[in-house]
């Protein structure tokens, strides 16, 4: 447990060994590298004095190192950019891994119903198969002829878990896995246009019900997941209900219209017209080639916005603390940017006499949060006191 620990915080903080044990040394803590490979690989334990200082250095706090892992995730399609090395693929990974363990653990606190395992059954090998899986998992999550709302949101219902991660589409161009064998995990970059993060997150989508025994080829692998996601989102039945099953010509104003309706991009649609059939080959070229010349491939002329942002730790953070489970501390701690929807605007009735104006179930409220708010100076924190007894415990261990 605390080797796993100790390994995760430093590849999360993209720290070497070597960078570790100068960090420490600069505290006047002297470790040597071999020592904590040592305690990385669990051949040896640190006191809990040592791992005080490894948490300052690693930006933790102690008691992270004495949390019991509860998320296991097998990765199942990461595909990373070429000049990415390993050290950053496996900080991807840890960071994401950190925000799964959260997630699981307060989903725990809040509810004793198991997940719902991934939907399985579905595996594809061949472009028409594709279309047929995402027939079958839109038919399994209950979903309809009409547009999807929310690809977040839709995954978040099904008991997946969107992981925003900063710049990682700079590392890599998809990760996604399966966590405990039921929650779909799919790391996605805030900042891209939401018409490409649900066509990212569909993608994935496939990535986790594709053969991945039948095919073998990456690139065979990234049209089919493509093939997948199209397919999901708009099935063959809608295209052909929105274009006409025959077109000899698609003009780019009915393709903006259809991009803000679906969230698909005007070259998806594009792609889509052709893969059902509805255009020919050389329209799809002249297309694009017009797309090209008009400079609408780099930056097509109409935005999609959608509701592509996770939402559902945030509200269970909040469900967790309304509940009395969670103090304010450790709620901001979870969930950072919680803090404006705790502060709202009460700070400007803080005075006294603007508190004493208030109606009393309004001034109940504010006293109990305050209240609240201060008892997390107080309270003892339960993984501090298993430090505490793990300090008292560890006299005997290596520093």
């Amino acid at each position: 447990m605390i080797s796993q620990r100790i390994r995760q915080a430093r590849t999360i903080a993209g720290l070497s060994q070597d960078e570790v044990v100068r960090a420490l040394g600069g505290r006047s803590v002297p470790l040597t590298k071999a020592a904590l490979s040592k305690y990385e690989r669990g051949a040896s334990v640190p006191r809990a004095s040592l791992l005080k200082q490894l948490g300052e250095v690693l930006r933790v706090p102690a008691e992270y190192f004495l949390r019991e892992p509860g998320v296991s995730i097998a990765w199942i399609a990461f595909r990373k950019r070429a000049a990415v090395g390993s050290r950053e693929q496996d900080r991807v990974k840890a960071v994401a891994l950190e925000r799964v363990e959260a997630y699981v653990r307060l989903r725990e606190r809040l509810t004793h119903e198991s997940a719902a395992a991934f939907p399985k059954g579905f595996p594809f090998a061949t472009l028409d198969d594709a279309e047929a899986a995402a027939h079958r998992l839109r038919e399994a999550w209950g979903l309809d002829d009409l547009p999807i709302e929310s690809m977040t949101d839709l995954i978040e219902d099904r008991e997946g878990i969107v992981v925003e991660l900063e710049g990682s589409e700079d590392a890599v161009d998809g990760l996604a896995g399966l966590a405990n064998g039921c929650h779909a995990v799919v790391v996605v970059d805030p900042a891209v246009e939401d018409d490409r993060k649900r066509f990212t997150l569909a993608h994935e989508l496939g990535h986790l019900v594709m053969d991945k025994e039948a095919v073998s080829d990456p690139a065979v692998e990234e049209r089919l997941a493509n093939r997948f996601a199209s397919a999901f989102l708009v099935p063959k039945e809608i295209a052909v209900k929105e274009l006409g099953a025959k077109r000899t010509s698609l003009s780019f104003e009915e393709l903006k219209i259809l991009k803000m309706k679906h969230g698909l991009s005007m070259q998806a649609w594009i792609y889509r017209a052709r893969d059902c059939g509805i255009i020919d080959d050389r329209h799809f070229r002249f297309l694009f080639d017009q797309m090209s010349r008009l400079g609408m491939r780099r930056k097509e002329p109409v935005a999609y916005k959608g509701r592509e942002r996770p939402q559902r730790f945030m509200q269970m953070v909040l469900r967790a603390l309304a509940e009395g489970m969670m103090s304010r501390k450790e709620a901001l701690d979870l969930c950072p940017q919680i803090g404006p929807a705790l502060t709202g605007g009460d700070e400007g009735r803080s005075r006294a006499s603007d508190l004493r104006a208030l109606p009393s179930d309004q001034r109940d409220v504010l006293l109990a949060r305050a209240a609240e708010c201060l008892a997390g100076h107080y309270e003892t924190d339960p993984e501090l006191a298993a430090f505490d007894a793990f300090d008292e415990d560890s006299e005997g261990g290596h520093a």
